[in-house]
């Protein structure tokens, strides 16, 4: 189900629209961009690849940022080629990357099937736990970080990969930390990944998304409001 949201400034009336977008790339290369629901997703389904729309401001450059990424792909299609015609279908800044299920080795950069996906994270006694993702077995508990596991085996390097990608660090810790303390838990061979984007790509200030109460990007003096939101199936 998608939703369409619509927002306006308290000062100078500026109206913003925002909606649950999605896009695929069809077996002639071609970009289609719409709204999820039902009918969009059956044709997102029989794509060569296909994803979600996430739309950033960043108010020093005083344009949109929008983030195209990629959940699902065919093996017929190389990443190579998913990112150039997503560049080459508008002169918008785009930031492209790929769910974190997909993986190259790192020794040898073919592109892996995913073995394993599990949940992890270090309580703040210093615990390690490892456990399954759709139970969500660690949301309730204190941990000083947490993320997803996902594993890969590499038959041509005859090497295990380990892609560690944190979603939560709650007390902070440094990069370096969290690297050191993942690699007590697996081999050498360990990816770390913060899969976050928080900077524009061309100015490097920080990325915003628009909503209720952000600063106007028209006037710079009002907030938005909520005007209406309308449910798609």
């Amino acid at each position: 189900m998608g939703i369409r949201t619509e927002y306006s400034c308290s000062d100078c009336g500026f109206k913003y629209d925002d909606s649950s977008d999605i896009f695929w790339i069809d077996s002639e290369g071609k970009v289609h961009v719409g709204m999820l629901a039902v009918s969009s997703s059956q044709k997102a389904s029989n794509s060569l690849a296909s994803g979600g729309i996430y739309k950033y401001y960043c108010y020093n450059c005083k344009k949109f940022i929008y983030n195209f990424h990629i959940s699902e792909k065919s093996p017929t299609i190389s990443k190579e080629v998913i990112i150039q015609i997503i560049e080459n279908m508008d002169d918008n800044t785009k930031i492209i990357d790929f769910d974190n299920k997909f993986q190259n080795c790192i020794v040898c950069g073919k592109d892996l099937d995913l073995k394993l996906e599990k949940a992890f994270a270090l309580d703040i006694e210093g615990n390690f736990h490892v456990g399954d993702v759709d139970l969500n077995d660690f949301d309730d508990k204190p941990n000083d970080f947490s993320g997803k596991y996902y594993g890969y085996y590499c038959k041509d390097c005859s090497k295990q990969i380990n892609k560690f990608v944190i979603h939560e660090n709650n007390a902070n810790l440094e990069d370096s930390l969290m690297k050191e303390i993942l690699k007590d838990h697996t081999n050498d061979l360990t990816v770390f990944i913060d899969d976050s984007y928080d900077y524009c790509p061309d100015c490097g200030d920080e990325l915003h998304v628009l909503g209720e109460s952000s600063l106007c990007p028209h006037c710079r003096m009002g907030i938005l409001g909520l005007d209406n939101q309308t449910f798609v199936d």
